[in-house]
């Protein structure tokens, strides 16, 4: 049934959503799949849940890269989407797209981006980085790569000048091996901090002895983000639903879709640490691909 109250279904719901999604690929070209593989029968459940909340048609559309999707959102041909923070935070402040949920894994719905060496490292400062060999873990990671650069950049660091060699990994875990090794001097991962956000509760190191250089955030591991051009009663409506009035049947879809226990409320202080950054990002809105972080332990 609809949520009753406030969230209660405005009139203008009754306009068919559309829900813009970017698959993944599938494994036979190169997608694989594993822990954040967006799919259409996982996309079909959460319309279908949704629809049925609210009363009015919710299908799905597939688009090849981020810059498409949100072209559409922009022209009112999509409504909805589920956005890697960075795009989230450019659709929002070139008026695009608002803000209205972020899941919530692990019992959070932040991670921090850390730049990290070994514990015996000489590198013991920032000021020690010139020539230092860095591993990524890919162009389209926030956590692995863009926060972290950009952070540095908001420092004063110019980057083509800091590291000598610069190399993209493909995991989180080939990072830390190669900074363990001794391969890369320096490598970005994400990390969890703890409730006061004073200390790294979890990282992508695990247990391996390591010093933290920099960190960068909290920041949303991802944003559910709705097109400006959808009234303002539904945009409130399909929030108060997703925070607050889950069925059973939605939040399974959007345990499988986005790997979310649930949501919440999505607020300008949940984007401020990246609004610091916006400046210093790399164009990344055709090629980023969404890339959840692991869970918090």
């Amino acid at each position: 049934m609809p949520p009753a109250g406030p969230g209660a279904n405005p009139d203008t719901s009754r306009t068919p959503l559309r829900v813009g999604v970017i698959l993944s690929p599938p494994a036979s070209i190169g997608g694989g799949v594993g822990y954040g593989v967006v799919t259409r029968p996982a996309v079909t459940d959460f319309c279908a849940a949704l629809s049925s909340i609210m009363g009015v048609e919710v299908s799905a559309g597939a688009f090849p890269d981020y810059l498409a999707l949100l072209e559409a959102m922009n022209e009112g041909q999509a409504d909805l989407a589920w956005l890697p923070p960075v795009v989230a935070l450019r659709s929002a402040s070139q008026g695009s797209t608002i803000p209205l949920a972020l899941p919530i894994r692990g019992g959070t719905a932040w991670f921090s981006a850390a730049l990290f060496t070994r514990g015996d490292s000489a590198i013991t400062d920032l000021q020690y980085l010139r020539g230092a060999r860095v591993a990524w873990v890919d162009p389209q990671s926030a956590s692995g790569y863009l926060v972290i650069r950009a952070w540095l950049r908001s420092q004063g660091l110019e980057l083509k000048d800091v590291f000598s060699q610069e190399h993209f990994l493909g995991s989180h875990e080939s990072v830390v091996e190669a900074v363990m090794r001794g391969d890369a001097d320096v490598g970005a991962t994400y990390a969890h901090l703890g409730e006061d956000m004073q200390w790294v509760r979890s990282a992508g190191w695990g247990a391996n002895p390591v010093r933290v250089l920099a960190l960068a955030g909290p920041i949303p591991s991802d944003v559910v983000a709705a097109s400006v051009r959808l009234p303002v009663p539904v945009i409130r409506y399909i929030r108060d639903i997703l925070v607050r009035h889950m069925t059973p049947d939605l939040r399974r879809a959007c345990a499988s879709l986005l790997q979310a226990e649930g949501f919440i409320a999505a607020e300008s202080e949940h984007m401020a640490p990246l609004v610091d950054l916006l400046n210093h990002f790399e164009d990344t809105a055709r090629r980023l691909n969404s890339v959840i972080p692991p869970k918090r332990p």
